[in-house]
Protein backbone atom coordinates (compact mmCIF):
# COMPACT_ATOMS: atom_id res chain seq x y z
CA UNK A 1 0.00 0.00 0.00
CA UNK A 2 1.39 3.72 -0.64
CA UNK A 3 2.11 5.87 2.30
CA UNK A 4 -0.26 8.52 2.92
CA UNK A 5 0.79 12.05 1.26
CA UNK A 6 0.03 15.54 2.69
CA UNK A 7 0.60 17.36 -1.13
CA UNK A 8 -1.06 20.99 -0.03
CA UNK A 9 -2.89 21.28 -3.38
CA UNK A 10 -4.67 17.58 -2.71
CA UNK A 11 -5.75 18.30 1.01
CA UNK A 12 -6.50 21.91 -0.58
CA UNK A 13 -9.31 20.48 -2.74
CA UNK A 14 -10.67 17.86 -0.37
CA UNK A 15 -10.57 20.56 2.01
CA UNK A 16 -13.13 22.81 -0.20
CA UNK A 17 -15.17 19.66 -1.59
CA UNK A 18 -15.77 19.27 2.02
CA UNK A 19 -17.52 23.05 2.66
CA UNK A 20 -18.72 22.60 -1.22
CA UNK A 21 -20.78 19.24 0.45
CA UNK A 22 -22.21 21.28 3.67
CA UNK A 23 -22.95 24.12 1.83
CA UNK A 24 -25.24 22.65 -1.19
CA UNK A 25 -26.69 20.53 1.71
CA UNK A 26 -27.44 23.44 3.63
CA UNK A 27 -28.63 25.55 0.99
CA UNK A 28 -30.83 23.15 -0.72
CA UNK A 29 -29.19 22.68 -3.96
CA UNK A 30 -29.54 18.52 -3.68
CA UNK A 31 -28.94 18.13 -7.35
CA UNK A 32 -25.86 20.15 -6.63
CA UNK A 33 -24.59 17.93 -3.39
CA UNK A 34 -25.58 14.65 -5.54
CA UNK A 35 -23.52 15.75 -8.20
CA UNK A 36 -20.46 15.58 -5.36
CA UNK A 37 -20.83 12.26 -4.87
CA UNK A 38 -20.74 9.14 -6.75
CA UNK A 39 -23.65 7.15 -8.17
CA UNK A 40 -23.22 4.27 -5.74
CA UNK A 41 -22.16 6.13 -2.75
CA UNK A 42 -23.55 5.58 0.63
CA UNK A 43 -23.20 6.62 3.89
CA UNK A 44 -23.65 4.47 7.11
CA UNK A 45 -25.17 6.71 9.27
CA UNK A 46 -25.58 7.53 12.94
CA UNK A 47 -28.05 4.40 13.90
CA UNK A 48 -26.33 1.90 11.51
CA UNK A 49 -28.20 2.05 8.67
CA UNK A 50 -27.34 2.50 5.27
CA UNK A 51 -28.69 5.40 3.03
CA UNK A 52 -28.05 5.07 -0.91
CA UNK A 53 -27.53 8.45 -2.75
CA UNK A 54 -31.44 8.36 -3.92
CA UNK A 55 -32.32 8.36 -0.17
CA UNK A 56 -30.62 11.19 0.88
CA UNK A 57 -31.22 13.54 -2.40
CA UNK A 58 -34.77 12.74 -1.09
CA UNK A 59 -33.77 13.82 2.65
CA UNK A 60 -32.27 16.70 1.08
CA UNK A 61 -35.46 17.74 -0.67
CA UNK A 62 -37.72 17.00 2.20
CA UNK A 63 -35.89 17.04 5.26
CA UNK A 64 -35.85 19.66 7.94
CA UNK A 65 -33.22 22.71 7.07
CA UNK A 66 -29.95 22.31 8.82
CA UNK A 67 -27.16 24.54 9.70
CA UNK A 68 -23.65 23.01 10.67
CA UNK A 69 -20.36 23.71 11.63
CA UNK A 70 -17.56 21.25 10.29
CA UNK A 71 -13.98 21.28 12.25
CA UNK A 72 -10.94 19.02 12.74
CA UNK A 73 -10.87 18.16 8.97
CA UNK A 74 -7.56 15.68 8.22
CA UNK A 75 -7.07 14.80 4.85
CA UNK A 76 -4.85 11.68 3.84
CA UNK A 77 -4.27 11.00 0.04
CA UNK A 78 -2.87 7.82 -1.36
CA UNK A 79 -2.63 8.54 -5.28
CA UNK A 80 -6.29 9.08 -6.75
CA UNK A 81 -8.00 8.01 -3.40
CA UNK A 82 -8.09 9.68 -0.26
CA UNK A 83 -10.14 9.61 3.56
CA UNK A 84 -11.37 12.87 4.96
CA UNK A 85 -12.07 12.59 8.64
CA UNK A 86 -13.72 15.76 10.53
CA UNK A 87 -16.38 16.34 13.23
CA UNK A 88 -19.84 18.26 12.22
CA UNK A 89 -22.68 19.99 14.41
CA UNK A 90 -25.73 20.38 13.02
CA UNK A 91 -29.07 21.31 14.03
CA UNK A 92 -32.16 21.67 12.60
CA UNK A 93 -34.40 24.56 11.84
CA UNK A 94 -38.10 24.73 14.04
CA UNK A 95 -39.56 25.35 17.00
CA UNK A 96 -37.97 22.49 18.52
CA UNK A 97 -34.24 22.52 17.01
CA UNK A 98 -31.95 19.16 17.42
CA UNK A 99 -28.68 19.38 17.74
CA UNK A 100 -26.27 16.26 16.49
CA UNK A 101 -22.86 15.82 16.98
CA UNK A 102 -21.00 13.61 14.55
CA UNK A 103 -17.10 12.00 13.44
CA UNK A 104 -17.54 11.37 9.98
CA UNK A 105 -15.25 9.88 7.74
CA UNK A 106 -15.65 10.19 3.22
CA UNK A 107 -13.58 8.23 1.06
CA UNK A 108 -13.18 10.14 -2.02
CA UNK A 109 -11.67 9.02 -5.57
CA UNK A 110 -9.93 11.62 -8.38
CA UNK A 111 -11.96 10.45 -11.44
CA UNK A 112 -11.87 12.56 -13.84
CA UNK A 113 -10.71 15.92 -13.36
CA UNK A 114 -11.98 16.12 -9.85
CA UNK A 115 -12.75 14.33 -6.49
CA UNK A 116 -15.97 13.60 -5.73
CA UNK A 117 -16.73 11.39 -2.60
CA UNK A 118 -17.40 7.24 -2.84
CA UNK A 119 -18.43 6.60 0.69
CA UNK A 120 -19.06 7.76 4.29
CA UNK A 121 -19.80 7.05 7.71
CA UNK A 122 -20.74 9.14 10.49
CA UNK A 123 -20.60 8.24 14.14
CA UNK A 124 -22.45 9.82 17.19
CA UNK A 125 -20.56 12.13 19.73
CA UNK A 126 -22.49 11.38 22.87
CA UNK A 127 -23.69 14.57 24.65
Amino acid sequence: MLPATANPAVVRQLEQLEQQIKAAWEGRDCAGWGALLADDWTVTHVEAQIITKAQAVEMCRTGPAITSTMDQLAVRSYGDMAVVTGRTVATTAGADPVTVRLRFTDVCVFRGDRWIVVASHATRIPD
